[in-house]
């Protein structure tokens, strides 16, 4: 048995206006677009998911939305507060509790807590998580909370704008 997980940055917000709340930000309308796209990257990838857990600050909802709109099997949506502001710790946590009955999921978080634990599980320092970015990374584990520090395989990196 494999565990496979999506880490994923939101995708393009709009700055904040004058008095708001980072938590309130919205998508721009790229990064509506950035969303859909990588919905359908994830779609033409050989591997359903089960379920998402993501921040619930609007950019990561709006960004589940537009990603889910291109699936055909809809996943469970999780929202869990410790994913928005999280340190690397915290996050790392949150997926070691992670529900043993879902093998593959995506977390939709921000950054640069997202980019942290890509690079614990994987080695790979100083990978840059630009908004809409999304690893797929695969554990040889039966339960989440066996993964550790370099044992996560990349089975697909994608990011806006890159060529197939």
């Amino acid at each position: 048995m494999v565990k496979n997980i999506f880490l994923i940055r939101h995708a393009e917000a709009l700055a904040p206006e004058i008095g708001q709340r980072d938590f309130d930000r919205r998508l721009s309308e790229t990064g509506r677009k950035q969303a859909l796209i990588l919905g359908e990257h994830i779609h033409s990838l050989d591997l359903s998911i089960q379920a998402i857990y993501t921040s619930p600050s609007f950019r990561t909802l709006e960004t589940t939305l537009q990603l889910t709109s291109q699936l055909d099997e809809k996943p469970r949506v999780i929202e869990a507060e410790e994913y928005y502001s999280a340190t690397q710790k915290l996050m790392l946590a949150a997926i070691a509790r992670l529900d043993d009955l879902f093998d593959s999921v995506c977390v939709i978080a921000h950054n640069p807590a997202i980019a942290y634990v890509f690079e614990h599980f994987t080695g790979g320092l100083g990978t840059s998580f630009s908004p809409a970015t999304c690893a797929w990374l695969q554990f040889p584990f039966e339960h989440w909370q066996e993964l550790s520090s370099d044992t996560g395989e990349v089975k697909d990196f994608y990011y806006p704008g890159r060529m197939e």
